[in-house]
């Protein structure tokens, strides 16, 4: 039975009423959210949401280069505030609250949705769940905006920032007090890159004797042809057999860092470390799962 024309008339009022609330929750959004205003805008950022796994996920976005630094840490996911460090004001805390698995289980989805859309409801379910439980403070706004970001992501846009391992103690003299943490530095936009080659070395951890000479080979010949812009200074062994494929970044140049990776077929993220050593920008380390490029 067809409903009445009362009836349809209502339930076109109610669809207007809430097509204008959306609206009118949109703009006060662009007005009042700062994290709006830097994805609509596409601006350089950065964007910053801390995910309280243990220890915590702090997330730094570049919109405008769509680069993610991660950076790791200590952190009490039920002392919110000691996580944020005066810079993250947006923060998660999923249910899944051991760093590897939802780190690991991230990655996936970021891939899988692709074949299969069920990750999607999975992670909308999420989000409504940790909004109804206060486990987040993110606006439905800003999470529909994020939500766009991510497929244009791949694991490989994320630089993981590993803490700074401890030095031990010579002896029982006080330490220095600890400065604060800097703010993360994300890549500025091609516009701004230097054309000068990414400086790289090439370690060998798969076990196949000469892997790291054909890889030098390769991208010198790719340099040559202009299809990339790298320079690999030197090759040698990892100490260690790995099973996948990674590389290493101390420049933060993560445009650049990031086209290397992909045209070599290293599809994990980007590890990012500081080092007063190193003589390159990156490292290439290579895996028993490496294949040279066709």
């Amino acid at each position: 039975m067809e409903p009445s024309y009362q009836t349809r008339k209502l339930i076109g009022k109610l669809l207007l009423v809430l097509l204008l609330a959306g609206v009118g929750g949109a703009f006060w959004a662009h007005f009042h959210s700062p994290l709006v205003q830097t994805l609509t805008a596409r601006a350089e950022g950065p964007v910053q949401v801390a995910v309280l796994t243990q220890p915590a996920m702090h997330f730094s976005y570049n919109p405008a280069t769509r680069k993610a630094v991660i950076t790791l840490g200590p952190c009490d996911p039920g002392q919110k505030e000691t996580c944020f460090n005066g810079r993250y004001d947006r923060y998660y805390v999923p249910q899944q609250t051991q760093q590897t698995e939802f780190w690991n289980s991230f990655k996936h989805h970021l891939t899988a949705w692709r074949f299969n859309p069920a990750p999607v409801f999975t992670y909308l379910q999420a989000y409504v769940n940790a909004l109804v439980q206060r486990r987040t403070n993110i606006r439905p706004s800003e999470f529909v905006l994020l939500s766009l970001e991510l497929p244009f992501l791949n694991a490989t846009d994320f630089a993981v920032e590993q803490p700074a391992p401890a030095k031990k103690q010579k002896n029982r003299r006080a330490l220095p007090k600890e400065e604060p943490l800097s703010k993360p530095q994300l890549e500025l936009p091609s516009a701004h890159l230097s054309t000068k080659p990414l400086v790289v070395e090439i370690l060998n951890a798969s076990g196949k004797k000469g892997l790291a000479g054909e890889l030098k080979q390769y991208l010198r010949e790719q340099n040559a042809k202009g299809l990339l812009q790298v320079d690999v200074i030197d090759t040698g062994n990892y100490p260690s057999l790995q099973d996948t494929s990674f590389m290493i970044d101390y420049s933060g140049k993560l445009v650049q860092v990031t086209q290397i990776s992909r045209a070599i077929g290293i599809t994990g993220e980007i590890r990012r470390e500081t080092s007063a050593t190193a003589i390159c920008d990156s490292r290439i380390v290579l895996g028993k799962d490496f294949q040279m490029p066709l």
